[in-house]
């Protein structure tokens, strides 16, 4: 049996101590991050700034030529393909690069995603020629986008605190669309700050040395693409989201200067300098990612999944988390506690 865990709650609780909570709290608070702040950030999706704000868990409007039709809480891709990845890992044990394809594919199928506008460009190549016949590390060798970054939170989660084996797994999961240094880089930063946060007792700036390290080691997997530093710019955003100016005007200086766009090397700096900028608040951090434009969907998804395992589950309104589950016939309650049982399985040994 599971540890008594914080519960999500009609306020939320943005306060949460980290070290307080177990690590089933860790794992849920990840996974809603992920799925609420992909709901969220889609109603935002691809505006530039200044554009109006989103304040609330909302349908995107009937027009967006990505998301029109989604309604309050569904989620988008990321979500979707992350969960495939948690499905391969439930089913397997460990991240493996072939079940994780066939996960993609599975997922593809089962939703009718072939032709749809949520799959980004790398992916949708790497598809292309996986049904070519090509080979799957080779499929990814041109995937540079942030595909890789969009749905690696939760395979941070498999390692808590060891970013060795959390950079391994970070590969594993990206190279089937995106086998190149900078797509990899990119997600195991995103990889190892999760993997922090799962190990407890952490702060947002034990986050960011994290992500670091893990973009350093990760720079040297994947196929060679002309790209900047991943931990270098990570540092960047970090400094420009503490700079002693009003929050919105970091929010632009990380729009302008940082980017919020499709390049893995800007939604990985974006998102961390989000959890940043919102102290570690997973809600504040899911508002503000969703707000400064760009990439919304992308954004928000991971610092909320950033922010989500750092606090934990309770960090979220109860009103959010049931629409979540409703709106995509989803109890993300019950993954995370057959991930946590994996992950705790390999703890004991």
């Amino acid at each position: 049996m599971l540890a008594a865990i914080t519960q999500p709650t009609n306020e939320g609780n943005p306060s949460t101590v980290a070290k307080a909570l177990t690590l089933y709290d860790r794992v849920y608070g990840c996974l809603l991050g992920q799925a609420l702040g992909d709901a969220f950030g889609a109603a935002g999706q691809m505006h530039c700034l200044p554009q109006p704000p989103v304040d609330d868990l909302q349908a995107p409007p009937a027009e967006h030529p990505i998301h029109g039709g989604l309604q309050a809480g569904e989620y988008t891709d990321d979500t979707i393909f992350a969960l495939a990845i948690l499905d391969s890992l439930l089913e397997g044990g460990k991240p493996n690069a072939a079940s994780i394809a066939r996960s993609f594919r599975a997922a593809i199928d089962r939703l009718g995603l072939t032709a749809s506008r949520l799959i980004g460009p790398s992916t949708r190549a790497a598809i292309d020629a996986w049904q070519r016949g090509e080979e799957l590390g080779r499929a990814g060798r041109f995937g540079w986008t942030n595909g890789s970054v969009m749905r690696v939170a939760l395979v941070g989660l498999r390692y808590p605190g060891d970013l060795d084996a959390t950079v391994e797994a970070a590969y594993e999961s990206a190279m089937p669309t995106h086998n190149t240094d900078v797509a990899i880089s990119s997600a195991a930063a995103i990889a190892c700050a999760v993997s922090r946060a799962a190990a407890g007792n952490a702060t947002v700036d034990d986050l960011i040395d994290a992500a670091c390290t893990g973009a350093e080691k990760g720079s040297r997997y994947g196929y060679p693409f002309i790209a900047p530093s991943v931990s270098r710019r990570i540092r960047f955003a970090v400094e420009l989201a503490q700079a002693d100016k009003p929050v919105g005007e970091r929010q632009r200086d990380i729009y302008d200067l940082v980017g919020t766009g499709l390049p893995a090397y800007e939604m990985t700096a974006a998102a961390l300098a989000h959890v940043v900028l919102a102290d570690g608040d997973p809600v504040q951090a899911i508002r503000l990612a969703t707000n400064t434009g760009g990439d919304t969907d992308t954004t928000a998804a991971i610092a909320g999944a950033l922010a989500g395992a750092l606090r934990g589950a309770g960090s979220f309104p109860l009103a959010w988390v049931e629409a979540v589950n409703a709106a995509n016939q989803v109890d993300l309650a019950d993954y995370a506690q057959r991930y946590t049982e994996l992950i705790q399985r390999d703890l004991r040994n």
